[in-house]
């Protein structure tokens, strides 16, 4: 099973620092910074590079320090495993379990998030409650470290783009101002990656259709969180 995993950069000085196993995506132009990923996401699927037969990506250059894996680990992962619709890979795997899901999570950290991403959801015709949202340990993931097949794609962007679309075009000015404004006390980045990253565990959340699997570590303190959670 192909599969094909960009690693993004946008400065020449992060080069050094790709993982050999996959494919160096330059992006030092880097016209739409506010989106991260996401801008590249939209840019190679609307492009058509996801709707082949392969296994396709774009994680950021950080993969190899955040996850302490390496890319050709996560490649062998989804070779030993054919017949998922997504694979992924959480560099915090340890997510403290005071928090219910990851938007209860992420508004601890990005004050106001899940305030301001139901109002986007609310204009863009979507319903989700997010503060209760039901979020299996298993499929949650903080970072966009995924690579799923072209029906994948294709049900990820469909999900995706109502909230591209409705921050870009139809919220008020208001509403956008608050989410433009710093984000993060550590990085400086608005609310719209911290809003778009969560989308996938949000999608799994509530499509069971989708076959996915996560990678996991198999680390005594992974182990105990789990006993914990199933007790």
């Amino acid at each position: 099973m192909n599969a094909r995993i960009h690693q993004i950069y946008y400065r020449d000085d992060q080069q050094p620092l790709l993982d050999q196993a996959f494919i160096p995506y330059d992006n030092t132009g880097n016209p739409r910074p506010e989106w991260r990923e996401y801008h590249v996401f939209r840019t190679e699927f609307f492009g058509g590079a996801c709707r082949s037969d392969a296994i396709t990506g774009y994680v950021s250059w950080k993969f190899s320090s955040k996850t302490k894996t390496s890319g050709a680990v996560f490649k062998r992962f989804i070779q030993r495993n054919p017949g998922f619709d997504v694979y992924f890979i959480n560099p915090a795997d340890l997510v403290p379990r005071r928090f219910r899901n990851i938007w209860l999570q992420g508004d601890f950290h990005h004050p106001g998030l899940i305030e301001i991403t139901e109002a986007v959801l609310q204009q863009a015709g979507m319903r989700i409650d997010l503060a209760q949202l039901q979020c299996d340990a298993a499929k949650t993931l903080c970072c966009n470290y995924w690579a799923g097949t072209a029906a994948f794609w294709q049900k990820y962007m469909a999900f995706c783009e109502p909230v591209f679309h409705a921050i870009e075009h139809h919220i008020d000015p208001e509403l956008k101002a608050r989410i433009d404004r710093r984000a993060d006390k550590l990085i400086d980045a608005c609310y719209r990656p911290f809003i778009m990253e969560r989308l996938f565990t949000t999608l799994l959340s509530i499509d069971p259709s989708i076959r996915w699997i996560g990678y996991r570590r198999h680390t005594s303190a992974w182990r105990r969180w789990l006993a914990g959670q199933a007790a």
